[in-house]
């Protein structure tokens, strides 16, 4: 077994005692899914009213806008989730942040103008509640959920729950391990996946890299073997199902390396 694969080495990576390597990571999780010939991403799109597969900001980046299906989050009597804080990529591929104050039912536009991807979204406070009142969706600016839906943080959750994220700028992605889960009896087939193949970018094709095909099932951690991601590749989780109805979880993690 390479170093990589020890509980010593990650330990030592998420300490921030190896330079140049932290790690990256991801979960998921949807219910309802739908037999789709092209696959549905393992993300609550449709608690939003987004679409089945989330799509991929513009190149050249986006200003977007923050909303709240329901005025108690940021707005109304501030029992959800007032503010929220976006971990994105930026036009040319770096990594930045931004803090925004929820206004409930009311769009609130980001700062930003430049945004590329967005890599995670979570809550910096709350109210009486301690997690979202309604479903908070982040989306482009100008263009509508129902189309443009780039992440969202799920109705009664404090963090978003969509296992895409785009490799930063001068870095590689090694992909190490994933898991999925379905709890009820409908098969599926679940694929972690990402826009390259053999270190190429192939924009707006999802290759797969790993998959499980279960039903009532836990998979438990599976191995990816240290599976190359160059940098700007999406990675993501997508299920396919043999029935309606299907309902269940996935996550995965690797280490991001500074090339």
């Amino acid at each position: 077994m390479s170093k990589w694969g020890t509980s010593e080495y990650r330990k030592d990576v998420m300490s921030g005692h190896v330079p140049g390597v932290t790690v990256m990571s991801a979960m998921g999780e949807w219910e309802g899914g739908a037999i789709d010939v092209d696959g549905e991403d393992c993300c609550r799109w449709d608690d939003a009213g987004g679409p089945a597969r989330l799509p991929t900001p513009s190149a050249s980046g986006e200003q977007m806008t923050v909303i709240s299906d329901n005025n108690k989050d940021g707005a109304g009597t501030q029992t959800g989730v007032l503010t929220i804080r976006i971990h994105y990529l930026d036009a040319t591929g770096a990594e930045q942040t931004e803090d925004i104050t929820m206004n409930g039912t009311t769009g609130v536009n980001t700062v930003a103008t430049d945004i590329r991807f967005i890599n995670d979204m979570y809550a910096l406070t709350v109210g009486s509640s301690g997690v979202s009142d309604g479903n908070i969706s982040i989306y482009k600016q100008g263009g509508s959920i129902a189309n443009d839906l780039y992440s969202l943080i799920g109705k009664g959750g404090n963090k978003s729950l969509v296992p895409h994220r785009m490799v930063p700028l001068g870095k590689t992605l090694y992909l190490m391990g994933w898991h999925a889960e379905v709890s009820s009896n409908d098969r599926c087939a679940i694929r972690i996946r990402s826009t390259d193949m053999y270190g190429s970018i192939i924009s707006g094709v999802f290759c797969f890299k790993g998959v499980a095909y279960i039903a009532k099932f836990a998979s438990g951690e599976l191995d990816l073997h240290a599976t190359p991601v160059p940098e700007l590749s999406i990675v993501k989780v997508s299920h396919w199902d043999d029935q309606a109805g299907s309902e269940g979880s996935c996550g995965w993690w690797g280490y991001l390396e500074t090339n």
